[in-house]
Order: C-alpha cells, then sequence, then structure tokens
C-alpha cells in the first residue's frame, strides 16, 4: 500500500510542476529517443546493403585495378593509366586456365554512359553496359523474357540488347515483356544514335542502397561488351572483372587472395605503378557490416552522453525539489515518517521522471526510425525496413530506470536525512 501512495505523492509532484518536470525529461527523451532511431536505422541499412550484395552473388568475388605505392608509400596520382594497366583477354583467359574447374562464370562490363531511347513522344533513360556472354547470370540478374547474350551474339558484335520491363513499359506501353521480343531501341548516346533489336528481358527491381546509385535513370540497358567498345572507341583491357566462384570453393575469401597473388605475380610483377586487388563479396560485407556496427557504436556513445546529461538534470531539479519541499518533508517526519519511507517517495519521483521520459523517447525513436525508412522507401530505396529490436526497447527502459535511481539517490538520501526541527 506504501507503494501506491509513494507513487501518487511523485505523480502529484510533477503534475505540480509540469514544466520544469518535462525540461527536466528532455535529456532522457532526446537520448532514448536517439538510441533507437540509430540502432534502427542501422540494422535497416545493413540489411539494405547484405540485400544488395546478395543480387551481386554471395560466392563471388571482384578483381580491380589499384595504384602501387612506391618505396617510400606515396602515390602518383598524377598518373593516367595506360593500355598496358589494364585487365586483357589474355589476361582472362590465363585466369581461367590457371582456376580451371573452380571458376563457373566470369564477367566483364564497360559502360558507354548515359542514354535515351525515343519511341514517339514516349523517352526513356537507361545507363548503356556492355557484357559479355552470361554476364547477368552472375549477378542474379532474372531474365522474364527471351535470354541472356550468348556466346555468338558477344563475339559477332550483334547489335542487340537486353532491357528492363520498367524500360518496356515507359518506351511500349500496353506491351508485355515477351511482345517486346524482336522490337528495335533506337538509342541515342553521346557518339550518336544507335539501333539495337530486343533479344531479353529482365526484372527490374532497385535493391536498398542501389537506389542512389542508378540515380534517374528508368534501369540498365545491356549490349555485348563488343559493341560498347566499338561505340565508346574504346580499345583497351578492363578496370574491373566479377567471377563467380563454382561449388568447389567453400572459402571465397582465400580463392580471392589466391586469384590476386597469381595475377599480380604473372602480369603484374614489373608495373611499379598498378596492382591488382581482389576482395570477396563476404569480405566486402563484413567490412560493410563493421563499419555500420562502428557508426552505432559511436552514436550510442554520444546519445549516452545525452542521457548523462539528462540524469544529471534529474539529480539538480530533485534537490530544488527537496529544498522547496522542507517544510513537507519536516511535518512528514515529526508525525512519524521514517527515513526510508521518504527516502522512497523521492527516490520513486525520480524513477517515474525518468521512466515517462523513457517512455516518450522509445515512442519517438520507433516512429522517426519509421518514418525515415518510409521516406526512403518512397525515394526508391527498397529494403529500407524499420524492425524494432525488443532487446532495445528494454535495454532503454532498464537503462533509463537505472539513470533515475543513480541520480535519485542522492537527492532522496538528502530529504530523508533533514531534522524534523
Amino acid at each position: 500500500m506504501q507503494l501506491f501512495e509513494n507513487i501518487a505523492l511523485a505523480v502529484a509532484g510533477l503534475r505540480a510542476n509540469k514544466m520544469r518536470a518535462l525540461l527536466t525529461m528532455l535529456g532522457i527523451i532526446i537520448g532514448i529517443g536517439s538510441v533507437i532511431t540509430i540502432v534502427t536505422l542501422g540494422d535497416a541499412m545493413t540489411g539494405a546493403v547484405m540485400d544488395v550484395f546478395n543480387s551481386l552473388g554471395a560466392n563471388s568475388i571482384q578483381i580491380y585495378i589499384n595504384d602501387k605505392p612506391d618505396e617510400n608509400g606515396n602515390i602518383d596520382w598524377s598518373r593516367p593509366y595506360e593500355d598496358s594497366d589494364y585487365i586483357s583477354d589474355e589476361m582472362i583467359d590465363a585466369y581461367k586456365e590457371r582456376f580451371g574447374s573452380k571458376v563457373e562464370a566470369l564477367a566483364v562490363s564497360e559502360s558507354v554512359g548515359n542514354g535515351q531511347a525515343q519511341n514517339g513522344r514516349r523517352q526513356a533513360q537507361a545507363q548503356v553496359i556492355g557484357v559479355n556472354d552470361n554476364a547477368l547470370g552472375i549477378q542474379n540478374i532474372d531474365i522474364v523474357a527471351g535470354h541472356d547474350l550468348n556466346e555468338r551474339e558477344v563475339g559477332a558484335g550483334k547489335y542487340v540488347a537486353v532491357i528492363s520491363d520498367a524500360f518496356v513499359e515507359d518506351l511500349f506501353p500496353n506491351t508485355t515483356p515477351q511482345q517486346a521480343l524482336g522490337r528495335e531501341v533506337k538509342l541515342r548516346v553521346a557518339r550518336g544514335q544507335y539501333t539495337f533489336t530486343v533479344v531479353g528481358v529482365y526484372h527490374f527491381e532497385v535493391n536498398g542502397m542501389m537506389a542512389g546509385m542508378v540515380g534517374s535513370t528508368t534501369s540498365n540497358l545491356f549490349i555485348p561488351v563488343s559493341v560498347a567498345k566499338e561505340i565508346a572507341d574504346i580499345d583497351r583491357g578492363y578496370s574491373v572483372i566479377q567471377i563467380k566462384a563454382s561449388s568447389e570453393v567453400t572459402d571465397t575469401v582465400a580463392f580471392a587472395q589466391q586469384s590476386e597473388d597469381f595475377l599480380n605475380r604473372t602480369f603484374y610483377r614489373d608495373n611499379n605503378y598498378v596492382e591488382l586487388m581482389a576482395m570477396s563479396m563476404d569480405s566486402m560485407l563484413d567490412q560493410m557490416t563493421s563499419t555500420m556496427d562502428m557508426m552505432k557504436v559511436v552514436v550510442s556513445v554520444i546519445a549516452a552522453i545525452s542521457l548523462l546529461v539528462g540524469g544529471i538534470g534529474v539529480m539538480n531539479i530533485m534537490l530544488v525539489s527537496v529544498t522547496e519541499r522542507t517544510k513537507e518533508i519536516g511535518i512528514r517526519k515529526a508525525l512519524g515518517a521514517k527515513t526510508g519511507s521518504i527516502l522512497f517517495q523521492f527516490l520513486m519521483e525520480a524513477v517515474i521522471i525518468t521512466l515517462i521520459g523513457g517512455f516518450v523517447g522509445i515512442v519517438l525513436g520507433v516512429l522517426g526510425a519509421k518514418g525515415i525508412c518510409g521516406i526512403a522507401s518512397s525515394m526508391g530505396m527498397s529494403g529500407m525496413e524499420a524492425v524494432i529490436d525488443p532487446k532495445v526497447v528494454l535495454a532503454a527502459t532498464g537503462f533509463s530506470s537505472l539513470i533515475g535511481i543513480f541520480f535519485g539517490i542522492y537527492p532522496a538520501r538528502k530529504a530523508a536525512k533533514l531534522s524534523p526541527i
């Protein structure tokens, strides 16, 4: 019964000074709300990034050219890449011969740039990318009609293209992907206008963080890499290649290191400016996850400082309350109130302040996280789903209670030790 009486007294004390109580709660509200919002957004971003990497293939690695520092650790940033720096077809053939059945597929690409297609008054924008045969399969791109670019089309330099269902919808309204096969696409790029025949249609989907990379384009338009080099007037190798490891490879991180060592030892030993770097999707995902976790820790520490400041505010306001209610405390002690009862009353008041502040912070944190994820989704960043972790909410509630107890003990003890006189 005494517990409920103390709670009622604490609530009555807070209602008597509503504005002061609200201002005291602000630090707690901001701290708890920030922790929940940041942790939830961090989890949502990590999930979105994982979706992107999974779409690229968890068992794949990327090999790319990278500037090599000299003996003093300096890099000559002014030096442009030369033809000998790029990954050539001969290097790719040697790589396939070296690793054989460990390589299920290998993809190369060459960007032509942004292109504009027109069909009457209808227009569609697309990033024009040259790829080799079966390259789309490595990236888990879902072909819904027709076929992926094949070896014959790439080798012969056919003017064919694989477009997205979104591209079909924009340029050929009321046309199914199957009906779009065989249609001609007149595409204007920086170097002129070219006509391509549609041989495949894939399902277009922007996953999470990829939305920012795609920008305002409808989708990617894939053409044979030989045609892309001809259009862009490129006569060199590739800056990056993607390899899909077969089921024989159980450790993609080790396979990436083996690939890097072989290519550098065989082809870049005498190159003083450039070397190759290989990175598996697993290691890239681990690095991204570690970065996200570090960001969450840093922001959580900042939020914890806000909670500490809020706790000091609670202590300060409780000391003021003790001073204002000295007469009340004296009367209660004169009537026989025990020291423990006085201490519990003021401690309960501090705990209630922090619990209310913590509850409001939880609500604002959840609403903030869901709101930001909703805005991100409306901007095309799919995969940003706000999933509230119950452990975070429980931890926030427990932490706010601990703050109330920790910072309320001193004022409560001071009130309990006052002399009845």
